[in-house]
């Protein structure tokens, strides 16, 4: 053992992660009773107080690296079914060069946690969270939020071109008067989304009217909702392009109850590729978004970072892929 006991050291002898150890001696009320008394008297043991200030002058790492999981477009549900292989990826890269991760919500994330990265998913980039970590110079990895700061990192699918190749599908099929139904625009990934269909629509030369253009935030309540809207339109779209596969299957089932056959009378296309998917009625042609391959990058950023201090690491876009399936048929 160190001159200085360490929060690892109390993990080892208690027999726990140093992510249990932190949330023990914070009173974080997942953690046993009886958990957080063998940890405190293991603390006591080895003499160990936690003191951030002193660790950062010491240069010692806590090993933790915090996931925050926001709720930005009102529904943290929403992104715990898209983010979910995206968690599971990073905790396995941090676990494989050596941090351990701690699933935070924005507003338990605080100096006590003495944490050596932050990484974000689902936080508006200009909340107040973003800013006091930036200003404490943790290093911050936004999986689709810019962060501001030298110490940050931007993971990300590439928006503009899933929806450029969603529409260029539909186009092919003869598709013209097309709807979008946008997520929400407080997100990177919505607005992002939202820009591209109104950029490629007009490369395309189509008139898409003010009307076609219905705002969501990318839960199904609102993809049944805004389809409705657009199918009860005098001169209804022929297809429909959803910013999210929940959105989109949300659209199947308004097609049908609007009496309609959805993949022959009306076309529909989504984005993530969630498993769900490719079980609808009809299978739902998708934009596929590599959620494994986002959180391994996000994780190997985070531990750059950490490791690097000089470090300026490029913001990381990945491709999408179109998924062709039966819900996109001929105009």
């Amino acid at each position: 053992m160190t001159d200085r006991p360490t929060i690892k050291d109390v993990a080892e002898r208690a027999g726990v992660s140093i992510a249990t150890v932190s949330r023990a001696l914070n009173d974080k009320s997942d953690v046993s009773g009886s958990t957080r008394e063998r940890v405190r008297e293991v603390a006591r043991s080895v003499g160990y107080t936690p003191d951030p200030a002193a660790r950062s002058l010491a240069g010692q790492k806590t090993r933790l690296v915090a996931i925050v999981v926001g709720d930005n477009a009102g529904h943290r549900d929403l992104s715990l079914i898209f983010f979910g292989k995206v968690l599971t990826a990073i905790s396995r890269r941090l676990s494989e060069s050596g941090y351990d991760p701690l699933l935070l919500p924005p507003d338990d994330i605080g100096l006590d946690h003495g944490v050596d990265a932050a990484i974000l998913i689902g936080v508006d980039a200009d909340d107040r969270l973003v800013r006091e970590l930036g200003a404490r110079e943790v290093p911050l990895v936004g999986v689709d939020v810019r962060c501001t700061g030298g110490r940050s990192a931007f993971v990300g699918s590439n928006h503009a071109d899933g929806v450029r190749l969603a529409l260029a599908h539909l186009h092919a099929l003869g598709h013209r008067r097309i709807a979008h139904l946008a997520g929400a625009t407080n997100t990177f990934a919505g607005s992002e989304r939202l820009e591209a269909f109104r950029r490629e629509t007009a490369a395309l030369g189509l008139d898409i009217p003010d009307k076609l253009v219905r705002r969501g935030d990318f839960s199904s309540a609102s993809g049944y909702r805004e389809a409705c809207a657009v199918l009860a339109l005098d001169e209804r779209p022929t297809a429909i392009v959803a910013a999210s596969d929940l959105m989109a299957l949300a659209a199947l089932q308004a097609i049908r109850d609007a009496g309609l056959q959805p993949g022959a009378d009306i076309a529909v296309a989504g984005f993530d590729d969630l498993e769900a998917a490719a079980l609808a009625h009809p299978p739902l042609t998708t934009i596929r978004q590599d959620r494994r391959e986002l959180g391994m990058l996000a994780a190997s950023r985070a531990v750059e970072l950490i490791e690097d201090p000089e470090a300026t690491p490029p913001d990381t876009i990945l491709p999408v892929e179109l998924v062709v399936r039966a819900s996109s048929a001929p105009a």
